[in-house]
């Protein structure tokens, strides 16, 4: 967990054991990357995954892993911090109702990084993971910590558990929009379940651990005393406030950023006894640029007597907002022994895996009068943009969805409350639904203050929850720009909206061919799809337009016996692709129709449902 070289990849963290499939899961973030998150139902379903690009390249295979696992699952965000896309997909819309987000009471943002995940096999054995995490849910190239905690149930009640329970309770409450009932009954059985589940720490680190949630009430104090001999900060933002705790630690170590560190007075860094940045020529060297990773944004902290060692990772930076009731937060607390997992083990120069290899000592930046000038200018406007975002985020915008013709919609954005006398001096804006192109489709939101947005003959398939707005400001040859996506409550989305968004992936009978082989693969052999399937669909699987390939037929029959779900799966897929009877239902060969229909039959007669 403290060598840097042992790399944890993110997909690979929530990925389930051998044998199990997600039953639910939870996940909080303080940004969110639309083509990140729709990588996660395919490390549930066991794809392989390198980037994004290639999540969108497979469009039925993510196809099917969101169907399988977006119901499954509730991710919290912080409100107007989903980022804008830089690529498209038709599979945001599965997103739409899966992503929630929340603005905490307290005037802070809501900044945990955890996930917290359930799953089954097929004895019913149940497994839990509770990732504690540094990083949100995007595709980011910096330095993190993952801590995995796996979980089973035991006969008895964990208390340790309590504040675990009370953080998952307590995120519904601080939702920005009404939460689906669904996703409701998640939060609900995963609260209640809580309770019995024992999780065990990582290697080298003792049974007795803590969770940490701050910001949820003043119950959880300030976590890190100063009782230490010696501590170590890991973190990429600071305050002064917080590295002036620590007076009565004879040794302290301190790793960050240049920039933030640049911000901190002499007298404050002179109290640490070293302290380093990542050296850029030291970072990551690996050949592939989509891996390569640079930057810091690992939080870490490690205090250290004679023999023990307290260890606390998550998401709080070094800052009094990490650290008091302002923003919501989630760490863990580990206790170990110093000769496993002190501070000397993590800064090991003898070890090839040390993340002292990775770092420089820290020298200030000295900036001209010209260079803090600019600096504080764009800080100024920044600032000016941040209050825009926060009286616009005030309006409690939602959608209106109205016919205009038959394939045709417009999509209506209207504000709860309008507040024409807010002056936007300079500031200029634009909204657009993600799913339409900015550059022919874009509306100028200063709109929103009077009245509302109208955008015309808006496709079925282009109807979305998500809207992308931009802000920009320019003052002496200075210029800023703010990008972010919000998640609307939407009234009269069509419900043949899905059925439409499905049959434009698979595009014709061979597409549905293909995503039946998909859902009839054994697990265990999911991972050949990405390099073979393809080929030999293309050669011989589905190349007879409205046919019934033989070894499909074959392929169902064995389902039916062996893994009667795969068989309520497909039936799933037909009434979905059957809900618009104006249709021509073309995109069902022929062939499969009679099959279809006897599998069926012997199924409801043998398990008695459908």
């Amino acid at each position: 967990m403290l060598e840097p070289g042992k790399r944890t990849l993110y997909i690979d963290a929530l990925r389930p054991p051998s044998d199990y499939q997600l039953s639910w899961g939870i996940g909080t973030t303080y940004s969110l990357e639309l083509e990140t998150l729709l990588s996660v139902p395919l490390a549930f379903s066991l794809y392989e995954c390198k980037n994004q690009k290639e999540i969108l390249n497979n469009s039925i295979f993510a196809l099917d892993a969101i169907r399988r696992n977006a119901s499954k699952l509730v991710i919290f965000c912080q409100h107007g911090q989903i980022k804008v896309s830089s690529t498209d997909s038709l599979l945001y819309s599965y997103l739409e109702d899966m992503i929630v987000e929340v603005n905490p009471s307290s005037g802070g943002v809501f900044h945990p990084k955890i996930w917290l995940l359930r799953f089954k096999n097929q004895e019913e054995e149940i497994f839990y993971k509770y990732i504690c995490l540094s990083r949100n849910i995007t595709f980011d190239r910096s330095w993190d910590t993952i801590l995995v905690l796996d979980g089973r149930p035991a006969e008895y009640e964990i208390p340790e558990n309590d504040k675990l329970i009370k953080f998952v309770n307590f995120l519904p409450q601080i939702a920005v929009n009404k939460i689906e009932k669904n996703r409701l009954d998640i939060i609900k059985k995963i609260s209640i379940e809580l309770g019995k589940i024992k999780f065990n720490p990582p290697e080298d680190f003792d049974n007795q651990f803590n969770f940490h949630f701050l910001g949820i009430d003043n119950s959880d104090s300030f976590p890190i005393s100063d009782k230490y001999r010696r501590l170590l900060i890991v973190s990429p933002f600071l305050s002064e406030s917080f590295l002036n705790r620590f007076e009565k630690v004879k040794q302290k170590y301190l790793i960050s950023l240049q920039n933030s560190l640049d911000k901190i007075s002499d007298d404050t860094l002179k109290k640490y006894n070293k302290i380093w940045v990542l050296d850029e020529l030291a970072e990551d060297k690996s050949e592939d640029d989509i891996t390569r990773l640079s930057g810091l944004h690992a939080k870490l902290y490690i205090g250290e007597n004679e023999k023990s060692v307290t260890l606390w990772n998550g998401s709080s930076n070094a800052t009094q907002a990490g650290f008091s009731s302002q923003n919501v937060e989630a760490l863990v607390e580990l206790r170990g022994e110093r000769r496993k997992v002190g501070i000397n083990q993590f800064l090991d120069e003898n070890s090839e895996n040390s993340a002292i290899n990775l770092l420089k000592e820290y020298g200030k930046t000295i900036l001209d009068e010209k260079e803090k000038k600019k600096e504080n200018l764009e800080k100024e406007l920044e600032k000016k943009l941040e209050e825009y975002k926060a009286n616009l985020l005030k309006m409690g915008l939602r959608i209106k969805i109205k016919p205009e013709s038959e394939e045709l919609y417009k999509i209506i954005i209207c504000p709860n409350i309008i507040n024409s006398k807010y002056n936007s001096k300079g500031i200029k804006g634009i909204c657009y639904p993600i799913t339409l192109q900015k550059q022919t489709n874009k509306i100028d939101i200063s709109l929103l203050w009077e009245d509302k947005i109208i955008f015309h003959k808006v496709p079925l398939l282009s109807l979305t929850s998500l809207v992308a707005f931009e802000l920009n400001i320019k003052e002496n040859r200075v210029s800023q720009k703010m990008e972010f996506v919000l998640n609307l409550p939407v009234d009269g989305m069509p419900e043949r909206r899905n059925d439409k968004i499905i049959r434009a992936i698979l595009r014709d009978s061979n597409g549905f061919t293909q995503y039946l082989r998909i859902l009839l693969t054994e697990n265990q052999n999911i991972f050949l799809f990405n390099h073979n399937f393809y080929n030999n669909y293309i050669g011989g699987y589905g190349h007879q337009q409205n046919q019934m390939p033989m070894p499909l037929a074959e392929e169902l029959i064995k389902a039916l016996s062996r893994d009667p779900d795969k068989i309520k799966n497909i039936h799933d897929l037909i009434k979905e692709l059957s809900k618009n009877k104006e249709i021509k239902d073309d995109i069902i060969p022929e062939g499969f129709k009679e099959m279809w229909e006897n599998i069926w039959r012997v199924y409801k007669s043998q398990y008695g449902k459908g």
